[in-house]
C-alpha cells in the first residue's frame, strides 16, 4: 500500500505539471514542469525523499521497461533511420567525448575548489588558535 501512496504522490506532481501546461504554455513539457515541481517540493522541504523513496527507486529499476515502445517504433521504421543511421551514430559518440570531457573538467575543477576552501580553512583555524594563546 505504501507503493501505491508514494506513486500517488508522484503523479499529483505530474498532474501538477501537466494542467500548468495547459494553462501558462511555458514552453516546458508538462512532464519536465512535473519534475520541477517535485523537486521544488524537495528543495523546500514540503517532501521529504523518505516520501517516494520506495516508489522512485522502485521505477528507477524498471526505467529500462518504459524505452520498450520507444525501441519497437524505431525497429518497425527502420527504414526511414537506416539513410541516416551513420549521422546518428556520428552525433552519439561526439556526444559521449564531450560529456565525458566535460564531466572530467567539472570534477576536476570541483576538486581544485574543495582543495582550496580546505587550505582556507586550516589556515583560518590556525590563525584563530594563535590569536587565542
Amino acid at each position: 500500500m505504501r507503493l501505491m501512496n508514494q506513486l500517488g504522490i508522484i503523479l499529483v506532481f505530474a498532474l501538477a505539471g501537466e494542467i500548468f501546461a495547459r494553462f501558462f504554455p511555458a514552453g516546458l513539457p508538462a512532464s519536465v514542469m512535473g519534475m520541477l515541481f517535485l523537486f521544488a517540493a524537495l528543495g523546500i522541504k514540503a517532501l521529504k525523499p523518505r516520501h517516494i523513496a520506495e516508489c522512485s527507486d522502485f521505477l528507477s529499476g524498471i526505467m529500462a521497461f518504459f524505452f520498450l515502445p520507444a525501441v519497437a517504433a524505431v525497429i518497425q521504421n527502420f527504414h526511414l533511420v537506416l539513410p541516416v543511421l551513420w549521422q546518428l551514430v556520428f552525433i552519439a559518440v561526439v556526444c559521449t567525448f564531450i560529456t565525458f570531457f566535460a564531466s572530467y573538467g567539472t570534477v576536476r575543477a570541483l576538486r581544485v575548489l574543495q582543495k582550496h576552501v580546505l587550505q582556507k580553512r586550516v589556515s583560518e583555524k590556525s590563525v584563530s588558535e594563535k590569536r587565542e594563546k
